[in-house]
């Protein structure tokens, strides 16, 4: 919103500013996104051809367009945003598909269809950060169950979330205090007793990107935390704690864990996916990077304390508690095993979170096996 007394275009008055700051923060960057718009056209092909459509989370009707320019019969866009609602039957009017793309601004789980109008393919990207982040589990299990035919085809197929812990000392200094010399001689690491370890944060909200960091280096294979067919999984499939044990690739230290996320249709072959290294050097990379992007977490050793290792120059004063120690460092050595634990929020699966902790001792273990 802008100030009292600030000009305004004329053609942005009386809209709605929130949708307004998302189109320009992310929603532009998404239709500029070549590779995601060839992915849903591929999909689509040869599955929607003279077929009912139900476009879940429309936007401004573009998986709309494409599914009437590929031959469906009929096309229900369902929007929530009003504003983007009349957006979408302008572009469907614009593009000559007015008479095969009927728009309703409401929310999906709101609408009611006949049975007649049920929808033979269930259309859908409403994936955040996290794939579940915006609620697409929930939104098209839903869907399936009220707006579709039986066994009607779901696009995307499936899903699956992703996590690898990397090293990245570029990374990890957003949030450690600076040295003595950046700070003018200071001592500031009583600060870094606030440093989070226990929350997500978005690469695109820190300013990252993953796949320009140099020095980003990954400690373990990529495992898939959570896996999905959008056909039939319902949120509760999703086990709300899991640990997974997983080996260090080198010798390093462990600084965050990674999550992004890819998606398939009914050919595995048709792939999107958010992994940094995907975007790396492609023409559309920047701007799925800034429309999602990847979630990291800082990681710290937890396990230090219960095998008592030293705490000297790492407990300073801070705060009415008095004593409070600073996070350590988490440093794996190659082949060393780790346990992952995963946790899910309740309900629809929509947060996440992850900890990492130790197999053994630090400083046990005795090399590969």
């Amino acid at each position: 919103r802008l100030h009292k007394g600030f000009w305004c275009p004329p053609r942005l008055r009386g809209r709605d500013s929130s949708v307004i700051e998302e189109a320009n923060d992310w929603y532009f960057c998404m239709l500029r996104d070549t590779q995601r718009n060839e992915f849903y056209e591929r999909a689509m092909r040869g599955v929607v051809e003279g077929k009912k459509v139900v476009d879940v989370g429309a936007g401004c009707g573009l998986l709309s367009l494409i599914a009437a320019r590929l031959g469906a019969s009929k096309v229900i866009a369902v929007e929530s945003s009003r504003e983007m609602a009349q957006l979408a039957r302008l572009n469907a009017q614009r593009n000559g598909y007015a008479d095969r793309i009927k728009v309703i601004n409401a929310h999906s789980t709101q609408l009611e269809l006949p049975k007649s109008e049920r929808a033979d393919v269930v259309v859908s990207e409403t994936f955040g950060t996290l794939m579940l982040g915006e609620g697409a589990l929930t939104d098209l299990a839903d869907a399936r169950r009220r707006l579709a035919q039986p066994n009607a085809v779901v696009i995307p197929a499936g899903g699956a979330q992703q996590a690898v812990l990397v090293s990245s000392a570029q990374l990890a200094s957003l949030s450690i205090a600076p040295s003595r010399p950046a700070c003018l001689g200071f001592d500031l690491s009583a600060s870094d007793t606030l440093r989070d370890t226990a929350t997500l944060q978005l690469t695109k909200d820190r300013g990252v990107r993953l796949c320009e960091l140099e020095d980003l280096v990954e400690m373990s294979e990529a495992i898939q935390v959570a896996r999905v067919e959008f056909g039939t999984s319902e949120p509760q499939d999703i086990p709300l704690s899991k640990v997974y044990e997983i080996n260090a690739l080198r010798d390093g230290v462990v600084d965050a864990v990674v999550t992004s996320w890819e998606v398939w249709g009914k050919d595995r072959s048709i792939k999107l996916a958010t992994h940094y290294h995907v975007t790396r050097g492609k023409p559309w990379g920047l701007y799925r990077d800034l429309q999602w992007g990847q979630a990291i977490q800082l990681v710290e050793d937890q396990d230090a304390r219960r095998h008592r290792l030293s705490n000297r120059g790492r407990v300073c004063s801070a705060g009415p508690g008095g004593a409070v120690e600073r996070p350590r460092t988490f440093a794996a050595e190659e082949w060393q095993p780790m346990r992952l634990e995963v946790r899910f929020s309740e309900g629809d699966r929509r947060a996440l979170q992850f900890r990492l902790r130790r197999c053994e001792p630090p400083g046990s273990y005795v090399g590969a096996p």
